[in-house]
């Protein structure tokens, strides 16, 4: 495979927010469950009906389907209603006991305990998960235990008592142990019939699209039975072949692949399901276009079980140069097409935020990411340092260009000793977060640069040293990528040396602290995302060097800085991002040239009037995001002239807005609203009720200052998501029958005046999610199973209450 030739460095900590996803997120209910009806049913009877069973586990060969079966049971309504507190923790092949300990705590508890899980010993973090198991009705799932030790390293804090209960996968079946209380589920493989209803579903669903006659249509079902006997009723192995054969919809591919599988695997009798399913996988990636090839390579930069956000990884994409996309395309339009295509092929597991659409993260089997760094090994690819390699040596990094550190075994790293090859192409350090990290950097200092929340107990500081000559980034001159987000800089100054990575494409410094930065930054003009969002910022005076960025899709400019003049932006007419725009420190004037943009942040400081600011955005055609804090107090009319965008979708306003009337006329596509410190004196239901595409509303703190709110019959028809935190004066809430039918998710914060849940709410049959954080404690006792107002609530699957307020 043609190498690159690109270059990066990502140094990332895992912060808190990906880490609390990582270990939570296990994943709504999926599509095609095919023949697993009854393997969650008997699963459902030893978690929810079996109080003498404390230990589940569900073991059997990768690609079974174990993790799915665990999802499944884990976001059923009867586990919902049986445990107080559930927590999902994904342990993997490394197993930190102090890791899946902090994991469980930090699930079980509130975030504001966040700092003093960190602080916790060994054997104060032991005794606290002890107690609060002991005391709660919770379930806890480990997900992909490898090992017995490390099952027998975790379970001390697990009592011996009915009421909480472990959930384990494992391809290990001596994992979990035997006696009275445990149990080893074993789901079986799927049937003929059941692996061919499921591979029919994927692998001929454009079959009716299709030109072929009735007998090619008999044949290709032929071909389709006989290749799915290899998969041998694994259910990984025939999303993944279907998958495929969709993408292949053509007799003469099918006669190809079918060829292609039964030479590779007839007449093989030692570990057929292994040999079929790694065949398999192979065979995917063999058949994709170059360019997915690259883009599924690239996903081995990271570890086991990470959820990579989907816009960072198109931008990566596109600075390392794998992301093809012309003049007009949007760079995330065309990643989200990448991701689209890899999801469909079943090789990318996905989340989707159900409210816009697009793909939030991605990740990989584990089975597949197996195959993902076995082909990037073949292919030279890339280097990964494991545990098994406690430092790195140039020896072993003088063949591949892209280097991965994903061990916390590494305590120094030197670019001089270390990476003795002048054609480094891509260096990624990522770690997980279990310890402190340092890194040097000719004078740059990095520690606890992303908000990092699982500490090692012993407080023990891990120190990554990077260390370059006096040349400074001159080694590494063919760097694309340069991920830095809170980096912290000797003197709070960025080396001027940055100006010799003439190559770099990306270069994030979000939360830095950073005083200066150099006018060599003016040589970096192949730069396509650039974020100044840095901390300190007020100090910086001019950023010139941005005349020479007309590449840039991508722009976060620094939130304040001293007045000496107004930036000058009018050249960067690719712009599709721009955040932190302000009127203090820029021109109006600008933004009629960024025709492209389709996200603007805006900060109005100064005089300038509605009317100024709506003909200066007036001609942004393709504007799909808008925040906008602005200072002054105007009525509906002059921002019903400023909110005239046909294909504007989310919307922010903070800012003062007295009174909401139907002159006011909000985008008719909006989906995603938030309001936050408008002052409203009346109801903003009535208007809001009426925009038939929301989706999602958002109310913050003080957008509503009234007392009374009412939600009418028939209005929201599409609203799925609710947030009402901070209305401090708001005491009564009228939901009529037929008001939001589709709300799945409502969360209710600081809303203190709040006593009880309107009746109405016993009609919103969709709900699923209710939360209420920072309320009076009155609420709970209301709406608990036995309460006054638990009839209410007693149809929604999870509801749940953090730090209430006694009064």
């Amino acid at each position: 495979m043609k190498d690159l030739g690109v270059q990066q460095i990502i140094v990332d900590g895992r912060d808190s927010q990906p880490s609390k996803q990582r270990l939570e997120f296990a994943g709504k209910y999926e599509s095609n469950l095919v023949g697993m009806e009854e393997n969650v049913k008997t699963l459902l009877g030893y978690l929810v009906e079996r109080d003498d069973v404390q230990v589940v586990s569900i073991t059997g060969m990768g690609g079974l389907g174990k993790t799915t079966l665990a999802r499944q049971a884990f976001h059923h309504d009867k586990v919902k209603r049986k445990f107080d507190k559930l927590a999902w923790v994904c342990v993997s092949q490394v197993c930190d006991g102090m890791n899946v300990w902090q994991a469980i705590l930090h699930n079980l508890t509130s975030k504001e305990d966040e700092n003093e899980i960190r602080k916790m010993t060994e054997a104060t973090l032991q005794d606290k998960l002890f107690r609060l198991l002991e005391t709660s009705n919770s379930l806890i799932v480990l997900d992909d235990i490898w090992k017995k030790e490390d099952w027998d390293m975790i379970k001390p804090i697990f009592p011996h008592k009915a009421g909480s209960k472990v959930l384990l996968t494992s391809r290990n079946e001596r994992v979990a142990g035997h006696g009275e209380t445990y149990i080893n589920f074993k789901p079986e493989y799927l049937s003929d019939q059941d692996s061919w209803t499921l591979f029919q579903s994927i692998a001929m669903s454009r079959k009716d699209a299709s030109d072929l006659t009735p007998d090619d249509d008999e044949e290709m079902e032929k071909m389709g039975k006989k290749m799915m006997e290899h998969c041998r009723g694994l259910p990984l192995a025939i999303r993944v072949l279907g998958g495929l054969l969709a993408e292949k919809y053509t007799i003469n591919n099918w006669k190809r692949l079918s060829e292609n599988i039964r030479s590779h695997l007839v007449g093989r009798t030692s570990d057929d399901n292994k040999n079929s399913l790694n065949h398999i996988l192979s065979l995917s990636f063999e058949e994709l276009p170059g360019y997915l090839k690259f883009c599924f390579l690239y996903l081995a930069h990271f570890p086991e079980d990470y959820d990579i956000y989907v816009v960072d990884l198109s931008y990566f994409w596109a600075a390392e140069g794998i992301l093809r996309y012309e003049t007009g395309d949007s760079i995330r339009d065309v990643g989200d097409n990448y991701i689209e295509e890899l999801v469909r092929r079943n090789m990318v597991i996905s989340e989707i935020d159900k409210t816009t659409g697009r793909f939030v993260t991605c990740r990989l089997h584990d089975l597949m990411r197996e195959t993902c760094l076995s082909k990037a090994k073949e292919e030279n690819f890339l280097h990964i340092v494991g545990i098994s390699s406690p430092t790195l040596h140039s020896q072993s990094l003088n063949t591949p260009r892209r280097f991965v550190s994903q061990d916390l075994m590494i305590t120094s790293l030197d670019v001089e000793r270390d990476i003795n090859n002048s054609k480094v192409r891509s260096l990624v350090v990522i770690w997980n977060s279990n310890s402190w990290m340092s890194l040097l950097v000719e004078g740059i200092f990095i520690r606890d640069f992303l908000k990092i929340w699982q500490i090692d107990a012993m407080e023990r500081e891990v120190k990554l040293f990077w260390r370059v000559s006096n040349l400074g980034f001159t080694r590494l001159q063919l760097l694309r990528v340069l991920h830095l987000p809170g980096a912290k800089f000797k003197g709070r100054r960025l080396s001027n040396s940055i100006g010799k990575l003439v190559h770099l494409r990306y270069l994030s410094l979000d939360g830095a602290r950073v005083s200066h930065l150099p006018s060599s930054l003016q040589n970096l003009k192949l730069l396509i995302y650039l974020s100044l969002d840095v901390l300190g910022c007020s100090h910086l005076r001019t950023l010139t060097f941005l005349l020479g960025m007309k590449e840039l899709r991508y722009l976060a400019l620094p939130r304040g800085r001293r007045k000496k003049r107004k930036l000058e932006l009018n050249h960067l007419l690719n712009l599709e991002t721009l955040i932190n725009f302000s009127t203090k420190y820029c021109n109006l004037e600008d933004l009629r040239g960024m025709a492209r943009l389709r996200t603007l942040g805006i900060d109005v400081t100064d005089e300038t009037s509605l009317e100024t600011l709506s003909a200066s955005i007036d001609g942004l055609e393709h504007l799909e995001n808008l925040v906008i804090v602005y200072d002054g107090v105007k009525g509906t009319k002059e921002w019903s002239t400023l909110l005239d965008f046909n294909n504007l979708k989310n919307l922010r306003l903070m800012t003062s807005i007295p009174l909401l009337s139907h002159e006011l006329q909000f985008p008719s596509r909006l989906t995603t609203l938030c309001l936050s410190e408008n002052g409203l004196k009346e109801d903003p239901m009535p208007i809001l009720e009426n925009l038939s595409q929301l989706k999602d509303v958002r109310l913050w703190t003080e957008s509503f200052m009234g007392r009374r709110m009412v939600c009418s019959r028939g209005g929201f028809p599409k609203l799925q998501k609710l947030e009402l935190k901070g209305l401090c004066e708001w005491e009564e809430w009228i939901v009529e029958e037929g008001s939001m039918p589709l709300l799945h998710t409502l969360s209710i914060e600081s809303c203190w005046q709040l006593k009880e849940l309107p009746d109405g709410m016993r009609f919103i049959t969709s709900l699923e999610d209710l939360s209420f954080e920072n309320m009076r404690d009155e609420l709970k006792e209301r709406l608990s199973e036995g309460g006054d107002d638990y009839y209410k609530v007693q149809h929604i699957p999870s509801v749940t209450f953090e730090k209430l307020q006694v009064r």
